[in-house]
C-alpha cells in the first residue's frame, strides 16, 4: 500500500479560500521597484539590461546553482566567471578579487535553502571596487539579516514565491532600475492549481499519494533549466490566493519545523548549517551522505520525497575546477521543512530519515566528489534524483 507523500514543496490547503487576505503583503511586493514574474529566471533575464548590463559583460557566478540563473544571465550574452563555495557556502574574498577584471560589472550571490549570506559584507564588498550586487533570494523569501529583509541590499534581486507557498508559480523581482512589468498571457493555472491541492491530499491519503506518483513526470535537467518566456506574468490565480496564505508566519513555522528536524539528525546536517538564524526562513532540511540517490529511493518508500540538491551544474561550469561545489552537489539531499507540515509530518520525516541513513558507510570527500553525475544522461539514477523545483 502506498504510504501518504510529504513533499519539499508546500501544498495548496483548500482552507486557503476561507482565510482573510492580509492586510499588507512582505517584501518586496508592495514596492514601486518590484515586478511580478511566473518564474524567478524570468525577472533575472528581464531585470539585467536595465542595470546597465550589456552582452560580454561580466558576472562573478557561484559555481554550485541550480542552472536557471546561469541560463538567465548566458542569454542575456553575460559571462560567467565562476567562483567556489566552500564549507559555509559563502564566497572567498581572495578569490574573487583573483577573479575580477576589467570586464567584471558585477557579484551573484546565492542566500542557499534560506539562510542568509552576509550581503552587508558583499554589499560593502561591491561598493568598493564599483560592482553591482545581485541577490538571489530565490529561496530566503521573508528572510532577514538583523531585522533587515534579504534583497534589500542588492541592485537587483529576485524571490521565488511558489517555493515558499502552495502556489501554482510567482516570483518577484525588485531592482534600482526596474524593468517594464511583462506584458505576456497570463494563465489561468486551473490545472496546476489542482495538483497544488493535490500535494495537500497525496500527505493525507494514500490513495492519492499513489495517483500524484503515477503522474510524476521523469526530470531532465535540461528542461529545469529552460528560459522560456521571460516575459510571462504569475498566473491569475498566484497572486490573489498569496494575499490569503501570506497572512500566517510562515518563515517561523519553517525555523520551528527545521529545528525539530535538527535535534534528531543533526549528526547528518552539514556543520554550516546545524544552526539556524533567527531572521531564516529555510527552504529545506539538508543532510550529508554519499548515498544520494539510494537514501532518495528509501524515503519514498516511506512516503517522504525528498531531493538531492542541485546536484548538477550548468554545462558552461568546467568539469573538475571546484572541488567544493562538487562536494556539495555530490553529497546533500532535502527533506521537507515547510510551514503546512503537522507534528505528525515532522516525526515521520525524522523516522523515514533515520532509516535510511541506518548503516550507510561514508566515503571521503574526494570520492563523493568523483561520484557527480555527468550532463550526459550516462548516471540516469542520479538524473532522476537530481531535482530542485525552484526559480
Amino acid at each position: 500500500m502506498t504510504p501518504p507523500r510529504i513533499d519539499v514543496l508546500p501544498p495548496l490547503p483548500p482552507t486557503v479560500y476561507a482565510r482573510r487576505p492580509a492586510e499588507r503583503l512582505p517584501f518586496p511586493l508592495e514596492e514601486p521597484n518590484c515586478r511580478l514574474y511566473a518564474r524567478g529566471r524570468h525577472g533575472l533575464r528581464q531585470g539585467l539590461r536595465p542595470l546597465g548590463l550589456e552582452p560580454g559583460d561580466e558576472i562573478l557566478t557561484p559555481a554550485y546553482h541550480h542552472g536557471s540563473e546561469v541560463e538567465a544571465l548566458i542569454d542575456a550574452g553575460l559571462r560567467c566567471a565562476y567562483y567556489d563555495v566552500g564549507d559555509t557556502l559563502a564566497p572567498d574574498a581572495a578569490e574573487l578579487d583573483a577573479l575580477v577584471s576589467e570586464r567584471t560589472r558585477a557579484l551573484y550571490l546565492i542566500h542557499y535553502l534560506g539562510f542568509p549570506q552576509d550581503a552587508p559584507r558583499w554589499r560593502a564588498w561591491c561598493d568598493e571596487r564599483g560592482l553591482l550586487l545581485i541577490e538571489d533570494a530565490a529561496e530566503a523569501w521573508l528572510t532577514s539579516i538583523d531585522g533587515r529583509p534579504v534583497g534589500s541590499f542588492g541592485d537587483l534581486a529576485i524571490f521565488c514565491l511558489y517555493s515558499t507557498y502552495g502556489l501554482t508559480d510567482g516570483a518577484a523581482l525588485i531592482s534600482s532600475a526596474p524593468p517594464d512589468p511583462p506584458r505576456g498571457h497570463s494563465r489561468r493555472g486551473l490545472r496546476r492549481l489542482a495538483r497544488r491541492h493535490g500535494r495537500w491530499l497525496a500527505a493525507r491519503s494514500g490513495v492519492v499519494a499513489h495517483a500524484v506518483a503515477r503522474r510524476q513526470r521523469p526530470y531532465h535537467p535540461e528542461r529545469d533549466y529552460a528560459l522560456g518566456d521571460s516575459s510571462t506574468p504569475p498566473a491569475m490565480t498566484s497572486m490573489p490566493l498569496l494575499a490569503r496564505l501570506a497572512t500566517r508566519d510562515a518563515a517561523a513555522l519553517r525555523r520551528a519545523n527545521y529545528a525539530a528536524l535538527l535535534a534528531e539528525l543533526g549528526p547528518h546536517v552539514p556543520p554550516a548549517l546545524r544552526h539556524v538564524p533567527a531572521g531564516s526562513s529555510p527552504h529545506a532540511f539538508p543532510i550529508e551522505t554519499t548515498a544520494g540517490p539510494m537514501v532518495v529511493a528509501e524515503l519514498a518508500s516511506m512516503g517522504v520525497r525528498a531531493f538531492r540538491y542541485w546536484s548538477l551544474p550548468h554545462s558552461s561550469v568546467p568539469a573538475g575546477e571546484f572541488p567544493g561545489a562538487a562536494r556539495w552537489r555530490s553529497r546533500i539531499v532535502v527533506l521537507p521543512v515547510h510551514q503546512e507540515l503537522r507534528p505528525a509530518d515532522v516525526g515521520r520525516v525524522t523516522t523515514a530519515a533515520r532509516r535510511a541513513l541506518a548503516g550507510r558507510r561514508d566515503v571521503s570527500v574526494a570520492g563523493a566528489a568523483a561520484q557527480i553525475a555527468p550532463r550526459d544522461g550516462s548516471s540516469a539514477a542520479s538524473v532522476r534524483t537530481s531535482v530542485s523545483p525552484t526559480r
